[in-house]
C-alpha cells in the first residue's frame, strides 16, 4: 500500500479509484455497469423513482461512459461525451475524475465534480468540487490540486470543496459552505449563522 493510501486509511478516508485499476487492470464494462446499478440503487433509496427519467442520472450515465472511454484509451470519445454531458445536463464532470458507484446528483445544472469521490455520495443543487486557481501542489488521490471525498459524503446545496483536501467518510457539508481544509470522518460542517440586518431607513 502506498504512503498516500496508508495515510488516508488511518484517517478513515476511502480513496476512490484505488481499486479501480488494481493489478494494472483498466476499468472494465462489468465494473461500469455495477457502478451504474449502484447509482440507480441510491436514487431508489432516496425515493426519487426511476433514475432513468431524471437528467441528473443522465449526467452520471454519460460520465460513466466517458470515464470508461478514458480508461480504455479512447480519449477523443471520452472528451466528446464530456461535451455532450455539459450540453445536455449543464454539469461539468470530466472523464479524468474518479467517482465510485452510488452517485446521487438530482440537480446537475451548474455542478462541477473534478477530483475523486467515494461510494454513495450525494450532491445538492450546484454543489461542486475542484481545484484552486493556482499551480497544483499535490495529488492526494483526485488529481493534482484536486479533492478526494470518502464514502457516504453529502454536499448540501451550494457546498464547494476546493484544493487538495480530504473529506472523511460520512461527512456532511452544509448549505453554501466553502471547504479549504480537511474534514474528519462523520463530521458536519455548517456555515456561520445568518443574522438579520436593519432595513433601509432604520435608525443608526
Amino acid at each position: 500500500m502506498s504512503e498516500q493510501a496508508e495515510t488516508a486509511a488511518a484517517r478513515g478516508i476511502h480513496l476512490p479509484g484505488a481499486t479501480e485499476t488494481a493489478g494494472g487492470r483498466r476499468l472494465g464494462w462489468a465494473q461500469m455497469r455495477a457502478a451504474l446499478a449502484a447509482d440507480r440503487a441510491h436514487w431508489h433509496r432516496r425515493g426519487h423513482g426511476s433514475a432513468r427519467l431524471h437528467r441528473g442520472y443522465h449526467a452520471v450515465w454519460l460520465y460513466r461512459l466517458s470515464r470508461y472511454s478514458h480508461e480504455r484509451g479512447w480519449r477523443m470519445a471520452a472528451w466528446l461525451l464530456w461535451l455532450v454531458n455539459g450540453w445536455w445536463t449543464g454539469s461539468d464532470i470530466p472523464p479524468s475524475s474518479r467517482i465510485a458507484g452510488g452517485l446521487f446528483l438530482p440537480y446537475p445544472f451548474g455542478a462541477v465534480i473534478a477530483g475523486a469521490v467515494g461510494r454513495d455520495a450525494a450532491f445538492g443543487v450546484q454543489a461542486s468540487i475542484g481545484g484552486l486557481l493556482k499551480e497544483p501542489d499535490q495529488d492526494i488521490g483526485g488529481g493534482p490540486g484536486l479533492p478526494a471525498l470518502g464514502d457516504g459524503v453529502v454536499l448540501e446545496a451550494g457546498a464547494i470543496v476546493l484544493g487538495a483536501v480530504r473529506i472523511g467518510d460520512r461527512a456532511r457539508l452544509g448549505l453554501r459552505t466553502t471547504i479549504l481544509k480537511d474534514v474528519e470522518p462523520d463530521e458536519t460542517v455548517m456555515p456561520q449563522p445568518w443574522r438579520a440586518l436593519p432595513g433601509r431607513g432604520a435608525a443608526a
